[in-house]
């Protein structure tokens, strides 16, 4: 059956073109539209970013170019290009002089590779159906987990940046259909990435055709889509938010990110028009997404990943280990809250529970699938120091009873029920004079089957 509520979650062409779109200016536009522009300005604020080899503006440029100079592993891209067209990955040098292996193991020429150059030049690739300028960068050393799920090109991160703050993530990978391109429409795979864990949760494979395995060349057999955890995730979100810091004139964008063995992250384009594939492979909707931050202040870097933690991580990475099974729980519940480390809560009634490196102390939980989100009672909150402002992800408008307009802080809080971990966003209220200073709401209750007994 059609879901409409489920629909209108989801970005349309639309909406992005008519209301998203205009958070980026002219200025913005230009500067993701030229991947020189782009290059030079992430470089000057310290976003790690491929060599550049060369730059052509022209055919004498071009002639004077001595290309037996180079070893292999370097790619040629049209400066203002898009959808991953126009763009030669070469790998090495070939048997013969003058001869380049491609990622796909076809050989290729000097003069093959001047003539591409010379269709750049003239236009062929532009966005803008334009004359434009041709770059030479280094080829990265792809990760050892990217090299080992393909052969036909270089894999990459996909990060939407919205208000500062990773809304949605992907992992795109080339094959043989896509021509080494990292580029859905082309016939690449996309995997959907969750955001608090960086592990992988769904694929497709072009337009939207579900795939549920692929060929690890490394283990030489097939594995699963979801489970696959993504190195130097957190490096990652901050590279995808520094950008938009560096690119401050585009509100909204698409950041290309790919993995170094030896460098790390580094950005090879970012996108002011970036696609909505990337919605079909986390089964989840950019413009829901997109509303939770629209008008959040983002304090810094952190508070930013904090954000995309709590309020769109997904408990996927559970089930992936298959650990996450229906639990039976009662209509009130004890819980374990999480105290923040460093902070010396002065506690009377309620004894600190030591179990590992984490304190935590039992409280009373209510059980109501009423509320969407759980609230925790404003003085047990700041009794145990879950009210500094590291812990307050951003304030909630309300009105109280009496039609007066108030603010509620929502905290990023961890606890556990029956045993399972559960890190979310929660509402912090006033529950004096009822019987449980904790509200657990449906949002947190995936996986728990909640008994009718009374």
């Amino acid at each position: 059956m059609f879901n409409l509520r489920k629909y209108r979650q989801f970005l349309t062409k639309n909406e992005r073109n008519k209301i998203y779109l205009r958070k980026n200016n002219a200025t913005g536009k230009a500067i993701a539209d030229s991947k020189y522009k782009t290059k030079k300005l992430l470089a000057k604020n310290g976003v790690g970013v491929p060599k550049l080899i060369a730059r052509f503006k022209s055919e004498k440029s071009l002639d004077n170019f001595r290309w037996e100079d180079l070893e292999g592993n370097f790619v040629i891209k049209p400066e203002s290009g898009y959808g991953g067209e126009g763009i030669i990955i070469v790998r090495r040098r070939g048997k013969y002089a003058g001869d380049w292996q491609k990622m796909n193991g076809e050989i290729i020429t000097t003069q093959d590779i001047k003539l591409h150059c010379q269709e750049i030049l003239a236009g062929k690739y532009s966005l803008h159906a334009m004359p434009d300028r041709v770059l030479v960068e280094e080829r990265i050393k792809i990760h050892p987990l990217f090299l080992a799920l393909t052969k036909a090109g270089t894999p990459d991160i996909r990060v939407i940046v919205y208000n500062k703050v990773p809304v949605m993530a992907m992992f795109r990978i080339p094959t043989e259909k896509s021509g080494g391109k990292a580029n859905l429409h082309q016939g690449a795979m996309g995997l959907g990435i969750d955001l608090a864990t960086g592990i992988t949760t769904f694929g497709i494979q072009g337009g939207g055709e579900p795939i549920y395995k692929i060929y690890d060349f490394g283990k030489k057999k097939m594995r699963k889509v979801n489970g696959i955890k993504i190195p130097f995730w957190r490096e990652i979100l901050e590279t995808a938010i520094n950008c938009q810091k560096a690119i401050p004139s585009l509100g909204f964008m698409g950041v290309d990110v790919v993995l170094d063995k030896e460098k790390g992250p580094e950005v090879l384009e970012v996108n002011a028009r970036p696609g909505l594939s990337i919605q079909v492979c986390n089964k989840a909707g950019l413009r829901a997404r997109m509303e939770k931050v629209d008008e959040i202040e983002v304090r810094s870097v952190d508070h930013a990943i904090t954000l995309a933690k709590y309020l769109f991580g997904e408990n996927f990475f559970e089930k992936v280990e298959a650990k996450e099974k229906n639990k039976m729980i009662e209509a009130v519940e004890t819980i374990r809250i999480k105290i923040p480390k460093g902070f010396k809560p002065e506690l009377t009634k309620m004894t600190i529970i030591k179990k590992g490196k984490h304190r935590m102390v039992e409280v009373k939980a209510k059980i109501d699938t009423g509320a969407l989100r759980s609230s925790i009672d404003e003085k047990l909150a700041q009794k145990l120091g879950l009210l500094s402002e590291e812990k307050v992800l951003y304030y909630r408008h309300y009105k109280s009873a009496l039609g007066r307009a108030a603010e509620r802080p929502v905290i990023g809080l961890t606890f556990w029920l029956k045993g399972e971990k559960i890190v979310s966003a929660v509402n912090v209220a006033n529950r004096e004079g009822l019987r449980t200073r904790f509200l657990i709401g449906r949002k947190d209750l995936n996986g728990f089957l909640i008994s009718a007994k009374k």
